[in-house]
């Protein structure tokens, strides 16, 4: 079989979309082979490595799965941005009685929250609220957001599948 572009044979293991034979003259005995490729090709070996990433990037690794806990405590902040909404209430701390520590809670994504009913105006600084979460492996303060009780408001179901892995 003959490449259409250069007219030299190819070995049969070859692939003639993907190679092109090349000689620096008529007279000369070495070949040198290029390989091509293809647009579609380099573009699904992208989307492979962004999947790989957005998956990494999703991975539930980091939360200790065993169960819930909950905390109740004083929204500080509701940062209603991409790629996850976060929750900051301060929470009394238990180490430093008086104090308070802040602990952070990931969530959704805003559309994704949107979904499931909330608004970037349901939780306002200074409200009074209960979070059940999934903690953090590692001890640390907040975890995953798994359902928010407002004082005397809603209670806001978080869009979490862990309590179902």
């Amino acid at each position: 079989m003959r490449d259409k572009k250069s007219g030299f044979r190819i070995d049969g293991t070859l692939w003639p979309e993907f190679v092109s034979l090349q000689t620096s003259g008529a007279a000369c005995s070495q070949k040198k082979v290029i390989v091509r490729t293809r647009p579609g090709l380099a573009l699904a070996a992208c989307l492979l490595a962004l999947a790989a990433a957005a998956q990494a990037h999703h991975s539930y690794a980091m939360f200790d799965v065993s169960g819930t806990r909950t905390v109740a405590g004083t929204v500080a902040k509701f940062d209603w941005k991409n790629p996850h909404a976060f929750l900051w209430v301060y929470v009394p701390s238990a180490a430093k009685p008086g104090t308070y520590d802040l602990w952070g809670f990931e969530n959704g994504s805003p559309s994704v929250l949107q979904g499931h009913g909330w608004t970037k105006e349901m939780l306002k600084a200074g409200d009074k609220v209960s979070v059940e979460y999934w903690p953090l492996r590692d001890g640390s303060i907040g975890g995953h957001c798994e359902k928010v009780t407002v004082q005397q408001g809603p209670v806001l179901q978080c869009p979490s599948d862990l309590g179902r892995r």
